[in-house]
């Protein structure tokens, strides 16, 4: 735990209530999928980005 001044940075206390059934998780290869498929359209966001603003250019 890091404490600069009065702030605390422990953030231990947060939830996220979409995730109330820990027990239930999908397999790890199920969400290893579903990650590569969410970085991958992160990537294809970035490039349609980069290709617009290269045509600007």
């Amino acid at each position: 735990m890091r404490v600069l001044g009065k702030t605390n940075l422990d953030i231990f206390w947060l939830k996220d209530n979409r995730l109330a059934d820990l027990n239930n998780l999908p397999d790890s290869d199920v969400l290893a999928v579903k990650i590569l498929e969410d970085v991958e359209a992160a990537l294809d966001g970035f490039r349609g980005i980069f290709w617009i603003l290269e045509i600007k250019e």
